[in-house]
């Protein structure tokens, strides 16, 4: 069943002309919840790794046979937009960083060797360019975790229940 089916509806007026009062029965896309399932307990998680074109619901088919189950690749990791909580892949990162940075080589800030951001004259400290930040932060998005299959209908169940 696919992931809007679960939400309710609610009556909204979309006024179709000016001042003329038109109410439909719409979902209510506005509701969220977060899952009670807690994140350290390992043994209902798959360790993943997204590797570039992978997408939620390729992975929902992947796993559970059944991509309409794309949501609940989302909701295990607390993903609410897909176009910024999922990594890019290469090549729409490269797009991403020309387009916002003038100079994609230019320097963001300075790392020391545990990763802090210092200053640049504090000893060690390394440029970070700004291409280099951005892939750095796309990057950290890839690693997810993956409900196992056996546990998919009790997380669905638990989804109803609360929305």
């Amino acid at each position: 069943m696919a992931y809007f089916n679960y939400f309710p509806r609610t009556f909204y007026d979309v006024r179709g002309k000016k001042n003329n009062l038109q109410v439909d029965l719409v979902t209510n896309i506005l509701i969220r919840i977060r899952k009670k399932i807690e994140i350290t307990n390992t043994s209902i998680f798959t360790q993943y790794f997204i590797r570039d074109g992978d997408r939620p619901d390729t992975l929902a088919y992947q796993f559970y046979d059944d991509s309409t189950l794309h949501w609940i690749i989302l909701y295990a990791n607390y993903m609410t937009n897909p176009y910024y909580d999922w990594p890019l892949t290469y090549y729409d990162l490269q797009k991403y960083i020309a387009k916002k940075y003038a100079n994609p080589n230019g320097i963001h800030h300075y790392e020391d060797a545990d990763k802090y951001e210092v200053d640049a004259d504090a000893p060690g400290a390394t440029i970070i360019t700004n291409s280099i930040y951005e892939e750095t932060l796309n990057d950290s998005k890839r690693a997810i975790d993956i409900i196992k299959p056996v546990f998919v209908e009790q997380v669905v169940r638990e989804f109803k229940q609360l929305i």
